[in-house]
């Protein structure tokens, strides 16, 4: 309840200036002997009184009066009022004595110098109710009876004092004073415990409107009669308007700047003004505690309409229940603030009051949420951080990093502990592993989330950097592994001086792996691993000395060189080979395997070459790894081979094979450089040297595919350099190894032919008896092997032998029909010349005896056989063979003829039966000579065709024994020659 609100002193006096001129004159008068004997004046003249000479009319003026000369002052006016005889001005001197009774009373007051029974206002009191008896109908009389009202009520006369106020009112309604006059009413009704007419009282002043000295008092002591009658809404209404006038909004259009305007205003009221506008705050939080607390606020305000203070009317609830030990009823106060104006600039702070309650009042289980809805509703990821400007935010800042801080720490410890429980479970826990599991993943995700929120928040806290490492941990449990990646990275990288961030960097490479295990598409494979070995490079860079960098750098050599990166992967395998302190043995070796291989892809082969020898020099020979590298040095130096072989550096080339069979004798490419070492000799014709890798080669590797070729490659080498016998046998090997086939008939012919040039009689006989034998197509071939039968058995006087050849060839060009050719026919009719020859010799051989008759049918036979054999050499129409035939033919007929001059005559014939017995023989003789001529000179006409051989010139020779005088002249060729001189 407010101390009584006293009259003002506006109308207790009136100015002091015109109060002194009054009482200055009044002196001045005296002391001049003014009323002992007044001057004379004009007859004429109207004499004027006291107070309209010296009195002008003046105004009532109520400022206070200076302490010191009251009651000088008072004396003085009691001591006009003896002299003054103007009834005017006793009036206003009565005025001025009845306020200045009333001064002098508060100044006792105030002082305490008189004690209150004494009446100090009576003289007051007697002074007001005298003018009001002598001018009762004055107009100023509003003002002395409002003077009176007042007397009465400082002299403790309360009721004296209404009766005063309701008269004045009743006869001046109108009065300037009726805010005042109604207020003081309402002050005495309420003491009174008329609350009701109270009621009306204070009423009546706040419909003056709020600009009356005493619309805050009248508002407050309004609600709190209202309290009294338990009218709690109207109470509430009623302090509203105390508020809104004492925290006005109205010139604050801007809905953040009103919010920061109330506890402003609420600070820069008087300390009355502001202890009033407090106190009915407190009543309003102590009505709305008994409606249902913050429902009730909330519905109210939905009611009669938001105010911007509605913050202190919630805070003063909330911390009165606090105080009653009520912690959860303040928390939902603060809440139910934050719930209605969540944007407004004191909602963070209720949000922390509410934390706070919740903690005082020991509910851990509301204080988590509260925080975690904190962080969600005022943090920087909140609706409403990005339109607070930045001193509310600095003002949220510390309460959200705590917050965070906590929330990160608890949903991180939540999802280790359930990690735990899912990987190693009790008995009871069994049936929850994939639940926990499951529980865990969010939780992770969700300190990941809070963590990061911390990190936006506070980007350059010194917490930051240790957040940043949470946020990366919570992050791979919860398997968001691209996300962490970038957490352990900024950790490890863009933090100075963290004392895990060598750990970090080390993480953010299993994060990769990590990473690039649940990927299924093979372009994001590749994006990830590269990344993952640019995260690899800086981490040995900027961790040398960690213990884990040569493990990231030998990954990093292995990663390369399997994405066929061979340059970078030889940098790789350097830097691992150059590591202090020395890497293992074994790691030594991958390095230098790596280089190696990767120069063999870079098509390095040189360097390859050098690598691989290096690495085998370091091998034991039973060493695994011992063939592989033989294999790949071989290999090396092969495609070394092959390069010089492209540029048509032949003989380079033949080089690089044979040092791949020095250097790498037992490799598979040993095979191929052989073959093509020997191929390409043979391109060069370097025989003798290709015929050794060959011969070598079957032998070596008879079982290789290669292998097949080798005999025939050998076969074209051995005639090449005319080695005849071991191209002969291999024609006859591969001949025996297919005897059916065309190749192997082939072999076997040139074969014997081979057998014949290296003077092998009986290998080249047995050739080619076989083939004469086996393969009568093709004529021609068949035809050839028969004649070198004949001519082998010709050649060893195996005459039957040669001659069962010689019929073949006759055989054989008489059955060849359109194959037959030239030169079957030509080796038929030699053949068949031999057989004639047989005839002509068998002919010889017969000789006439007598009886005559008998051995010349004898003759005759053999003769009739002889020429039917030369005919049929005739027949092949072959002019070497023809000549021959026709001089047979001749030298028969001819021998024919002799022969029956040559027999033997009969015994015991006369001379005459002799001489006509002789006569008898030349007539028979005669006709073969004349034959014999006949042929002999068809022969030698064979010389108009250009044919003149051995057998022309022996028809010649016969001819001449014939006919000797036409065959037998002698040349004169000198006679010739003197001719021609």
């Amino acid at each position: 309840m407010s101390q009584p609100v006293y009259f003002s002193r506006l109308f207790s006096v009136r100015t002091l200036r015109s109060l002194v001129l009054l009482i200055s004159t009044f002196y001045l008068l005296a002391c001049a002997g003014m009323f002992d004997e007044p001057p004379a004046v004009n007859s004429v003249e109207k004499r004027k009184t006291l107070g309209e000479f010296y009195f002008e009319p003046v105004t009532l003026n109520h400022d206070p009066l200076p302490d010191q000369g009251l009651k000088t002052l008072r004396d003085a006016y009691v001591s006009l009022l003896d002299i003054v005889e103007d009834q005017e001005t006793i009036k206003i001197v009565q005025y001025r004595l009845a306020d200045l009774e009333v001064l002098l009373a508060e100044q006792q007051q105030e002082v305490g110098s008189d004690p209150m029974d004494r009446g100090v206002y009576d003289l007051a009191i007697a002074q007001y109710q005298s003018i009001l008896e002598r001018h009762p109908e004055q107009k100023e009389n509003a003002e002395v009876l409002y003077q009176l009202a007042k007397a009465h009520d400082l002299q403790g006369e309360s009721q004296q004092s209404l009766q005063v106020i309701d008269r004045l009112l009743s006869k001046y309604p109108h009065t300037l004073y009726l805010a005042e006059l109604q207020f003081r009413r309402g002050e005495i009704l309420f003491n009174n415990k008329d609350y009701s007419a109270a009621i009306q009282a204070y009423q009546t002043v706040l419909e003056q409107g709020p600009y009356t000295d005493y619309f805050m008092t009248a508002a407050y002591m309004l609600g709190w009669s209202y309290f009294k009658v338990e009218l709690y809404q109207d109470a509430l209404l009623a302090f509203t308007q105390l508020l809104d006038q004492k925290l006005p909004n109205s010139v604050i259009d801007f809905q953040m700047l009103r919010q920061l305007n109330a506890e402003q205003q609420l600070e820069k009221l008087p300390v009355g003004e502001k202890r009033l506008v407090n106190d009915s705050i407190r009543i309003m939080a102590l009505l709305f505690s008994y409606q249902g607390a913050e429902q009730s606020i909330k519905a109210f305000y939905q009611q009669v309409g938001e105010r911007h203070y509605e913050n202190l009317v919630y805070d003063r609830l909330g911390q009165q229940f606090l105080n009653e030990d009520r912690f959860r009823d303040s928390a939902l106060v603060y809440r139910g603030f934050t719930d209605v104006h969540p944007e407004h600039n004191q909602a963070p702070v209720f949000a922390v009051k509410q934390i706070d309650a919740y903690i005082i009042g020991k509910f851990p289980t509301f204080v988590l949420p509260a925080k975690q809805d904190f962080v969600d509703q005022y943090g920087i990821n909140g609706p409403f951080w990005q339109d607070w400007g930045q001193l509310i935010q600095e003002e949220v800042k510390p309460f959200l990093k705590a917050y965070i801080q906590e929330l990160a720490q608890y949903e991180h410890s939540k999802a280790q502990l359930l990690t735990k429980a899912a990987n190693q479970p009790t008995e009871e826990q069994l049936d929850k592993v994939d639940d926990n599991r499951q529980k865990a993943q969010i939780a992770y995700a969700q300190a990941a989330s809070l963590y990061r929120e911390f990190i936006e928040t506070f980007p350059h806290d010194d917490l930051t950097p240790q957040i940043t490492f949470n946020l990366a941990e919570s992050l791979f449990e919860a398997q968001n592994y691209q996300q962490a990646i970038t957490a352990y990275e900024r950790y490890a990288y863009e933090y100075l001086n963290e004392p895990r961030a060598a750990e970090a960097g080390y993480a953010a490479i299993l994060s990769f792996r990590a990473l690039r295990e649940t990927l299924t598409d093979v372009a994001a494979q590749q994006h990830w691993q590269d990344e993952q070995l640019a995260s690899q490079q800086q981490f040995v860079s900027r961790f040398s000395d960690d213990p884990r960098a040569v493990d990231v750098q030998y990954d990093t050599m292995q990663q390369l060189f399997d994405l066929q990166r061979y340059l970078p992967a030889i940098k790789s395998a350097e830097v691992v080979l150059s590591w202090q302190p020395e890497v293992s043995e074994e790691r030594k070796m991958a390095g230098q395997l790596v280089i190696a291989h990767s120069e063999f892809a870079l098509q390095q082969y040189q360097r390859a070459e050098l690598s691989y020898e290096q690495i085998l020099a370091e091998l034991n020979q039973d060493d695994p790894l011992y063939k592989d590298m033989l294999e790949r040095l071989a290999a090396s130096i092969y495609k070394q081979a092959e390069g010089n072989l492209a540029k048509q550096y032949v003989a380079l080339a033949i080089e690089d094979f044979l040092r791949v069979i020095a250097k790498a004798p037992t490799s598979s490419a040993r095979v191929n450089a052989q073959y093509d070492a020997a191929t390409y000799l043979m391109e060069l014709k370097q025989w003798p040297e290709a015929i050794g890798l060959l011969e070598d080669f079957r032998v070596r590797f008879a079982a290789h595919s290669l292998a097949e070729n080798i005999q025939d490659k050998l076969i074209f080498a051995y005639q090449q350099n005319q080695n005849w016998l071991p191209a002969a046998n291999e024609l006859k090997q591969l001949w025996q190894a297919n005897p059916d086939s065309e190749e192997g008939r082939e072999a076997l012919y040139i074969a014997a032919q081979y057998y014949l040039k290296a003077e092998q009689r009986d290998a080249a006989l047995d050739s080619y008896r076989t083939y004469a034998h086996r393969y009568p197509l093709p004529f021609n071939q068949v035809t050839e092997a028969r004649f070198q039968m004949s001519e082998f058995y010709a050649q060893s006087n195996e005459q039957a032998k040669r001659r069962f050849w010689l019929k073949k060839l006759i055989q054989g060009d008489g059955q060849a029909s359109e194959a037959r050719t030239d030169r079957s026919r030509y080796l038929a009719a030699m053949a068949s010349m031999v057989f004639a020859e047989d005839d002509v010799q068998a002919f010889n051989r017969v000789k006439l005896s007598l009886p005559l008759n008998k051995s010349l049918t004898k003759k005759r036979q053999v003769l009739d056989k002889a020429l039917d054999s030369l005919n049929a050499t005739l027949e092949y129409k072959i002019a070497e063979f023809s000549t021959v035939a026709n001089f047979k033919i001749g030298e028969i007929y001819g021998q024919l003829a002799r022969d029956l001059m040559d027999s033997e005559r009969p015994k015991g014939l006369s001379e005459l039966e002799l001489e006509q017995y002789n006569i008898l023989l030349e007539e028979q003789a005669y006709p073969f000579e004349e034959q014999a001529i006949g042929i002999h000179e068809a022969n030698i006409q064979r010389t108009w065709q250009g044919v003149y051989d051995r057998w022309v010139k022996e028809s010649f020779d016969a001819l001449r024994k014939l006919l000797p005088g036409r065959y037998n002249k002698q040349e004169q060729l000198s006679e010739a020659t003197n001719a021609i001189f």
